[in-house]
């Protein structure tokens, strides 16, 4: 089988950062310095050093985790703010054709010092989102902050995982009715990276 599939040589710059990242960096409020983040791509190896599923979410989180938005859920295993790996699927995503959604609510003057975001790019039976949520202390007005990347759809994450450089997963995932062929994920891999004709 061939898996040759023509992919970008980088997925995002912070001088060229891609529509969602864009998003995903202003989040963060210019609380903190995002100067020194950057694309890890490509990248290899087995998923699951990365990437876990979720069977349940539990209901102490406070993140919605894009329920409704497709069959199957996976996490980042060291999700933190200002994650390169975060920034790099959600880029990817862009690259997929993705659809980008984004909303934001603070807490505002008088309130517990909370900015919360979210970022989803809706593509194939799925997608990939974030959520971050900035505090600031009442008393030392430090501001700190915590985030929750959500990918979901057994296509979605298929082909992410294969944009990205992944090793890929020699098994039925949450939502397929069977495992399906690796040149079927190349080939919509392949079709949304190809430029459309005028």
């Amino acid at each position: 089988m061939n898996t040759t599939v023509y992919r970008p040589a980088t997925l995002w710059l912070h001088e060229a950062a891609t529509p969602s990242v864009g998003e995903y960096i202003r989040a963060h409020r210019g609380e903190f310095c995002t100067d020194w983040m950057e694309s890890r791509y490509p990248y290899q190896g087995p998923p699951s050093a990365s990437f876990r599923r979720l069977t349940r979410i539990p209901p102490w989180e406070t993140y919605d985790r894009f329920e409704a938005h497709g069959i199957g859920c996976w996490t980042l295993k060291r999700d933190s703010i200002l994650n390169d790996l975060t920034a790099d699927l959600l880029a990817a995503a862009d690259f997929l054709r993705g659809a980008v959604q984004a909303n934001g609510s603070s807490a505002g003057p008088g309130g517990i010092g909370l900015d919360r975001s979210k970022v989803w790019v809706a593509f194939l039976d799925g997608g990939i989102g974030v959520e971050v949520q900035l505090y600031e202390h009442q008393s030392t007005n430090r501001v700190s902050g915590t985030q929750r990347t959500t990918i979901r759809g057994a296509k979605a994450y298929r082909a992410l995982l294969e944009l990205l450089g992944f090793d890929w997963i020699n098994r039925k995932l949450e939502g397929e009715v069977k495992k399906p062929d690796r040149a079927e994920i190349l080939q919509l891999v392949e079709d949304a990276l190809i430029p459309t004709k005028p």
